[in-house]
């Protein structure tokens, strides 16, 4: 098994931090800013139409307050309406 392998997520995030922070070479630095930039799930949310971001930051607010429905309620009624 590699190294890596038996890494966790957060051992592997580190270390990679301090790869970045001791390095003085700009092109990796540029070649990491490049995976994260073009990664699609790295900007997503930014590709989202502006009326889709607003209401989905809505939607947020909303269930921060407590407002909404609770994710059980919603799947018992879809659960209904897929039986009819």
């Amino acid at each position: 098994m590699v190294k890596n392998e038996l890494m966790s997520i957060d051992t592997l995030k580190l270390d990679l931090a301090k790869k970045i922070i001791d390095t003085q070479d700009k092109g990796i630095i540029n070649h990491i800013k490049a995976i994260f930039d073009t990664h699609p799930e790295a900007n997503w949310f930014e590709s989202l139409p502006d009326d889709v971001k607003a209401s989905v930051e809505q939607g947020i607010k909303e269930a921060d307050r407590g407002e909404g429905t609770p994710h059980t309620v919603v799947m018992k009624k879809v659960k209904k309406w897929l039986k009819k």
